[in-house]
Order: structure tokens, then C-alpha cells, then sequence
């Protein structure tokens, strides 16, 4: 997971959270997922809780960026756009 400079958390059943995904796969056409960890409360527990220790969120999808520590909790797709355009620069 250290490899990848922004971490995409979700759960499993969350309409916001199908949505963000939906964004990366379609309409970004899978631009950015080799530089994003996603990580689903259900399958991945115990790294969930310790992201949202680390980062606070308090709602999901949440998009985080390992090196600056920002946070988007969106799912709206000019929003996650430019949350990657500026993250994923480069």
C-alpha cells in the first residue's frame, strides 16, 4: 500500500461510495487507479479504523493523499477530478 500516493476509502452498500468508483472507472476512464489504494471497511476492518484515526473522517468515500495528509469526502465528479489532478500531478 505504500506505493500508492492516495488511499480511497469506502464501504460496502454506500450509493456515495459506488458513485466515486463509478467516476474513476468511467467517466476518468481508470486514469488514476494504479496510483490509488482502495480500501473497503468490510474487507480491509482493522486498516479502516486505523485510517480514520489517523485522518478523522467521519464519511466515506473519503479520498487521501499519504504525502500531504488532505482529505476529500465527496462524490461528485468535478470535485473528485481536481482532488486527483492536484494529488496525482506528475
Amino acid at each position: 500500500m505504500a506505493d500508492k500516493k492516495v488511499i480511497l476509502v469506502t464501504k460496502e452498500g454506500c450509493p456515495y461510495c459506488q458513485r466515486a468508483k463509478e467516476i474513476l472507472n468511467q467517466s476518468l476512464s481508470d486514469r488514476y487507479n494504479d496510483r490509488i489504494d482502495f480500501v473497503e471497511q468490510h474487507a480491509d476492518a482493522d486498516q479502516f479504523s486505523q485510517l480514520q484515526d489517523q485522518y478523522h473522517f467521519q464519511t466515506v468515500p473519503t479520498f487521501i493523499d499519504r504525502k500531504t495528509g488532505d482529505t476529500l469526502s465527496a462524490s461528485e465528479e468535478g470535485v473528485i477530478t481536481q482532488f486527483l489532478q492536484k494529488h496525482l500531478a506528475g
